[in-house]
């Protein structure tokens, strides 16, 4: 049996349509808050300021230290910015992570965008129930959603509930370590 490289195994990582949809859409929404016509035009590549923009839109200030690390995290050539394959191998690279060590911030920024499908800056269950069902299958669907939203997928007037990106990223965070917990308490057994 023949064991394969990295790069061999996320090329067998399958991106459904949806999502790629949604990748599309967010790497757009990236380049066009660069200051520079020729990136919108040729839309190829973002940097740590269009990030910081984005970021600054979903009312989350980073330093610029912080923004920086997200684009450097997946930057593969190390030009500062973030190509159109490089947000694709990012992508690929976390949703087959089973380890939970790959780098995720720019991931969690762009999995809230892909989310938020009419950019205002908050996302309800609905609008998570597509891109969740592609990935993690029907069977996956109400842990997957509860993990984001809580037991009640509505709020106390009977609205359906809606989250901001900084409220995202707290169940995100919450959720991941959860798992390292369980983890390393299964290891201590």
């Amino acid at each position: 049996m023949d064991k394969k490289s990295p790069d061999e195994l996320l090329e067998e990582v399958k991106i459904h349509q949806v999502e790629r949809d949604a990748l599309d859409r967010v790497f757009k929404t990236f380049v066009s808050k660069s200051d520079d016509p020729r990136a919108i035009e040729s839309c190829v590549k973002f940097g740590w300021q269009e990030v910081s923009r984005v970021l600054h839109e979903l009312g989350c200030r980073q330093s610029k230290q912080e923004v920086q690390l997200m684009v450097w995290e997946v930057d593969e050539d190390l030009d500062g910015y973030v190509s159109k394959e490089e947000f694709e191998i990012m992508y690929k690279r976390v949703v087959s992570d089973k380890t939970g060590l790959e780098p995720r911030k720019l991931f969690n920024l762009v999995q809230f965008m892909m989310y938020d499908k009419g950019n205002t800056g908050r996302v309800t269950v609905e609008d998570t129930l597509e891109l969740i069902y592609v990935r993690y299958g029907m069977e996956h669907l109400e842990k997957e959603i509860q993990a984001l939203f809580g037991e009640n997928e509505k709020t106390d007037d009977g609205q359906e509930k809606s989250i901001t990106f900084s409220e995202y990223l707290e169940q995100i965070n919450k959720r991941a370590t959860e798992k390292r917990k369980k983890k390393s308490f299964k290891k201590s057994k």
